[in-house]
C-alpha cells in the first residue's frame, strides 16, 4: 500500500507536519461572491480560486496552492478525487505537470464580486478585484515592526506616530530609542530629566543637581569669608550682610595689621642687629681682637632665639591669610556689583520694552475698535433701559451659512442695560451650538468691557429675556428666560476683551422654528427683542410692549 499524504481535513498531525510552513498567498475568501460555486473553489484549500491551475485529474488549484504542494517531502493524494472514490493510484497529484487553467480565468472574470474590508463599500467584476484588493485603503496589513494589525491607509502614520517600536528620542537628552522605551528611560536614568531643588524650586538637570545645590542655589547656606565673622547665611542674604558689616571688619582687620606691622618691624630690626654684631666679630677674629673684647661684643646683642622665630612665623602666615581674605572679600564684592549692575541694565531694559508693548497694544486696541466686527449682523432698531429690538435681515442667508458650517455664529450690535449700565451684545447660533447644534437655534449674553464697569457691582447678577417676535398675529411670541449665575466666568468683570458667552443652548428647536417661519421671519426679516431685568420689573417693561410700532425698513 503506498504511504502518501491526502489532503482531506482530518490528516494526521504528524503527517501535517511534513508540511514546510509557508507565507504563501492562496485562495481569495468565499465571501467576495455573494453565490459561491463549487467549480471555482481550490481542492485544496478550499477558497476562491487565485490563478487557477488544473491537475491531470481535472481538478482546480490556486497557483499558490500548488507551489507550497511542490514543496511537500511525500505523495500527496486529491481531496476531490478522495471525495469522488477514485482509486489511490489515481488520486496521486502530480504537482509538476499542473496547467494554467484558461477556462475558469475567463469564466470568473466577469463575476459580480465585493470588498469584505470592514467599513468597504466597493463592487465590481471580479478581473477588478485584485486590482482593488492591493489598494483597497480598508485592508488590513500587519506593522513590520510591532506586529499590530492597521489599515493600509493608516499603516505609515501608524509607523511614524503610533507604533510602540517605532525609534523617538528623549525630550531632555536627545538619546534615541525604542518608543515603548522612553517612559521608562526618562523615569530611572535619564541624566537631564528636570528635577525640582528642594530649597529654590528650580528645576535643574539631574545630573547637575549636587553641583547646583552647593555652587548655584540662592537658598544655600553661606559662611561669611570676613575674619571674627563666620555668620552662617543664605547666599542671596550675603550682598545685604557684607553691605550692613564692612567698616566694622575693614576696620578690624586695619587694626591687625597695622599691630602685625608693628611687630614684623621690631624683629626685623632685632634680626639685622643680631647679623651685624655677627659680621662684626668675624673680622675682629682676622684682627686678632682679645677674646675679652669679642666676649664683650657678644654679650651686647643677643641673636634670635626659638621662640621669637616661631612668632615671627605665626604672624608672617596670620598676614599671608588675612591678605588673601581681604583680595577674596574685594572680588567678591566686585563681582556683586557688576552683576547688580547686569540685572539692574536688564531691568531697564525689560521695562523700556514692556512700555514700548503697551504703546502698540493700546494703538492696536485702538485700531481694532476702529475696524467693523465681522461677525455683527443687523441694526438695533430701538433700545432703552435694558430693553432692546434686534432686526436680523436676509435670516435665511444667516442660517444657510451656519447650516454650511461657513459662519457658525452672529452677533448684533452692542447695547448697555440702561443709561449707566452693563454693555452687552447677543451672541445668536442659528444652527445651534454644541450638544443643540443641528436641533435648534441657540442664543446667549456676551458682557463687554464697558465705560461705566467701575460703577456697576459685580459680578452681574440679573435675568435675561429673548423673546422672537410673532410678526404675523402679535400673540405667539417665542419667549425664553436665564437667570444669570454669579459664580460663573461670564458674569464677572470684564478685562480688556468681552467674557465667555452663557445663556440658552435650546432658545427653539429648528423643527419648531421651521413650522412657524411664515410669523417669526416675515419677509426674510427676523425681530429678536432682549430685556435685561435688574430691579425685578421686567412684567412692566413687557407690558409696555408694542410690536406693531416696530419699524420695518429695509
Amino acid at each position: 500500500m503506498n504511504i502518501c499524504m491526502d489532503l482531506m481535513t482530518d490528516s494526521k498531525p504528524e503527517d501535517m507536519a511534513q508540511a514546510p510552513q509557508s507565507n504563501t498567498i492562496k485562495g481569495f475568501p468565499k465571501e467576495i461572491f455573494s453565490k459561491v460555486e463549487e467549480k471555482f473553489l481550490c481542492a485544496y484549500c478550499e477558497n476562491i480560486l487565485r490563478e487557477p491551475m488544473q491537475s491531470d485529474c481535472g481538478h482546480r488549484y490556486c497557483n499558490g496552492c500548488k507551489q507550497e504542494l511542490a514543496r511537500l517531502t511525500s505523495p500527496v493524494r486529491c481531496k476531490a478525487c478522495i471525495a469522488e472514490q477514485v482509486s489511490d493510484d489515481e488520486s496521486i497529484l502530480n504537482v509538476n505537470s499542473m496547467f494554467e487553467d484558461k477556462a475558469a480565468i475567463r469564466e470568473m472574470k466577469k463575476l459580480d464580486t465585493k470588498c469584505i474590508n470592514q467599513g468597504c463599500q466597493w463592487k465590481g467584476m471580479f478581473m477588478e478585484y485584485l486590482t482593488h484588493e492591493n489598494n483597497c485603503d480598508k485592508k488590513l496589513v500587519i506593522c513590520q515592526k510591532c506586529g499590530q494589525h492597521v489599515t493600509q491607509v493608516k499603516l505609515t502614520n501608524h509607523e511614524i506616530k503610533h507604533c510602540p517600536k517605532r525609534i523617538a528620542a528623549c525630550q531632555y537628552c536627545k538619546q534615541e530609542m525604542l518608543f515603548e522605551d522612553v517612559e521608562k528611560h526618562v523615569n530611572q536614568s535619564c541624566p537631564n530629566l528636570p528635577v525640582k531643588c528642594d530649597k529654590c524650586q528650580k528645576l535643574v538637570p539631574k545630573n547637575e543637581i549636587k553641583s547646583h545645590k552647593e555652587d548655584e542655589c540662592v537658598h544655600r547656606i553661606f559662611e561669611c569669608p570676613l575674619p571674627d565673622c563666620n555668620t552662617k547665611i543664605s547666599f542671596e542674604q550675603f550682598p545685604s550682610h557684607v553691605g550692613k558689616n564692612t567698616p566694622k571688619h575693614v576696620v578690624y582687620l586695619l587694626a591687625r595689621i597695622h599691630v602685625l606691622e608693628k611687630q614684623i618691624n621690631a624683629l626685623d630690626t632685632k634680626l639685622a642687629v643680631g647679623t651685624d654684631s655677627a659680621a662684626a666679630g668675624a673680622v675682629g677674629g682676622a684682627q686678632s681682637v682679645p677674646a675679652s673684647h669679642m666676649a664683650g661684643a657678644e654679650g651686647g646683642v643677643s641673636p634670635l632665639s626659638m621662640e621669637d622665630k616661631q612668632q615671627l612665623k605665626l604672624h608672617e602666615d596670620l598676614m599671608a591669610v588675612l591678605h588673601g581674605e581681604i583680595l577674596r572679600c574685594i572680588k567678591q564684592v566686585e563681582a556683586m556689583n557688576k552683576k547688580m549692575e547686569t540685572q539692574l541694565k536688564s531691568i531697564q531694559e525689560n521695562s523700556t520694552k514692556i512700555r514700548e508693548l503697551e504703546s502698540r497694544g493700546f494703538s492696536a486696541t485702538a485700531t481694532n475698535q476702529s475696524l467693523p466686527d465681522p461677525l455683527e449682523k443687523g441694526t438695533l432698531i430701538d433700545g432703552k433701559d435694558g430693553m432692546i429690538t434686534w432686526r436680523l435681515e436676509r435670516f435665511s442667508g444667516v442660517r444657510r451659512d451656519a447650516v454650511g458650517n461657513v459662519q457658525h455664529c452672529i452677533c448684533s450690535p452692542s447695547f448697555f442695560s440702561g443709561p449707566v449700565g452693563y454693555k452687552m451684545r447677543v451672541r445668536l447660533f442659528t444652527n445651534g451650538d454644541g450638544e443643540a447644534k443641528g436641533k435648534s437655534i441657540s442664543a446667549f449674553i456676551q458682557l463687554m468691557p464697558g465705560p461705566h464697569d467701575d460703577l456697576l457691582p459685580w459680578p452681574f447678577n440679573g435675568k435675561i429675556y429673548f423673546m422672537i417676535v410673532d410678526q404675523k398675529n402679535f400673540r405667539d411670541h417665542k419667549m425664553v428666560s436665564f437667570s444669570a449665575l454669579p459664580d460663573q466666568q461670564a458674569f464677572q468683570k470684564p478685562h480688556n476683551e468681552p467674557n465667555i458667552a452663557s445663556g440658552l443652548p435650546n432658545l427653539i428647536t429648528v423643527t419648531e422654528f421651521s413650522n412657524n417661519q411664515d410669523k417669526y421671519a416675515v419677509g426674510d426679516v427676523l425681530y429678536m427683542r432682549v430685556c435685561v431685568d435688574l430691579h425685578d420689573s421686567v412684567k412692566d417693561k413687557l407690558n409696555t410692549l408694542n410690536p406693531k410700532s416696530f419699524s420695518r425698513r429695509s
